[in-house]
């Protein structure tokens, strides 16, 4: 049976807007025929792993998430004498291609990674101006309203150990937080000058461009190293090298600093990018084997929104969260029953109760300062016992 690849969907003229997908999608075309696979634009939320890329196995019903998985599973799948046995007790000896396919994956993964999320994601300019309508243009409405937020927040948290954050002007924190967290890095003065005269009309990145170029040449120093021509190096590799480079070089962003330092320092990587293109995609995006998934129907839509907007509720999010994470692994025999689902349910049900509750009894409270009961003094009147009935009926006097 035909394998199914479910990936974020196509944008920047790339195959996929995430590095992992796009390099899963390019060893796919590299190592298998068209009609061998198929390509599913999802999201996370889609698909039972809760994570992307995610292999679909029809003939085993098996479900393999995350790109070095993934690669493994298919080379196992296309060899499968090429693993020699080892007793229990011997140490495994990795060959020359192993340990530079383990290599190169763990510095992608270390450094380039939290690179492109400052990129493309930290840095407020690029992620409104291309990141953000880009996964608008792959998610159904109104998953671009929850599923975005997430990503970029995941991906501010993988590259929060550069200490950039000031790139993030979305942030009313950043002015009070960057010093403090900036502290210790040289060059760190300049995001911490006043905002006034020139200083002031910089742009972040613009300030921060000295210890940006550091970041980018401690990366791209390293690749450059390598022969990344076709056939010098193990092909899981040099499909992740490509995906992270492509995603630094292609897309056009407001603040195109990572594709001016590959474009004017490191000629041979920025080539490098456009002829694995040019070889792995002919036909460009559209002549991939796509196919139609089956989540993007309304109700479908409507029920992975509103498991995105639970999410966000504070406390609770994090709980739903984990118990939909293993229910959907007990679905896929990953994980056994732990149990404690419903109380989640019932405990979620009985807070937004109480936040109802709580609502409509401050709605029926008089305004603050306003006296909880009114006395007032009866109005003489010339018509006696009969006048003063009357005057109390009509100011509420008891």
């Amino acid at each position: 049976m035909v394998l199914r690849l479910y990936v974020w969907g196509p944008a920047f003229g790339l195959p996929s807007l995430d590095a992992e997908c796009l390099a899963a999608i390019a060893y796919l075309a590299q190592t298998l025929s068209a009609a061998e696979y198929q390509l599913i634009r999802s999201s996370p939320s889609a698909v039972p792993t809760q994570h992307l890329p995610t292999l679909h196995d029809p003939s085993t019903n098996t479900w393999i998430t995350d790109y070095t998985a993934i690669t493994a599973y298919l080379h196992a799948r296309r060899y499968p004498s090429s693993q020699p046995r080892h007793h229990a007790s011997a140490p495994r000896k990795l060959t020359t291609v192993q340990a530079d396919r383990a290599a190169y994956t763990a510095f992608l993964t270390a450094h380039a990674a939290p690179l492109l999320a400052l990129y493309l994601y930290v840095s407020s300019a690029n992620y409104g101006g291309a990141t953000r309508p880009a996964f608008s243009s792959v998610l159904p409405f109104p998953l671009p309203w929850t599923e975005p937020p997430a990503v970029r927040a995941a991906m501010s948290r993988r590259a929060a150990h550069l200490r950039l954050s000031s790139l993030d002007t979305d942030s009313a924190a950043v002015g009070e937080t960057g010093g403090k967290d900036d502290s210790a890095i040289p060059g760190a003065a300049i995001t911490r000058k006043s905002q006034t005269g020139v200083a002031g009309a910089m742009a972040p990145e613009q300030r921060s461009r000295i210890r940006l170029e550091a970041l980018a040449a401690e990366v791209f120093n390293v690749l450059s190293s390598a022969d990344w021509q076709e056939g010098q190096q193990p092909p899981e590799a040099r499909c992740l090298a490509f995906a992270y480079l492509a995603l630094m070089a292609v897309p056009v962003v407001p603040r195109p600093w990572l594709r001016e330092i590959l474009e004017r320092r490191y000629r041979q990587l920025y080539r490098f990018v456009k002829d694995f293109q040019a070889e792995t995609f002919p036909e460009g995006v559209e002549g991939l084997p796509w196919s139609q998934g089956d989540a993007d129907g309304a109700g479908a839509v409507a029920a992975r929104f509103a498991r995105g907007v639970l999410v966000q509720v504070p406390g609770l999010g994090t709980l739903w969260r984990q118990w939909w994470t293993a229910r959907k692994r007990r679905e896929l025999r990953l994980e056994t029953a732990s149990g404690g689902g419903w109380l989640v349910l019932i405990g979620a049900g009985l807070g937004m109760t109480a936040v109802g509750v709580g609502v409509w009894f401050y709605r029926t409270l008089p305004p603050f300062g306003a006296a909880v009961q009114v006395w007032r003094r009866p109005v003489a009147s010339g018509f006696g016992a009969a006048g003063l009935l009357l005057s109390g009926a009509l100011y509420g006097q008891g």
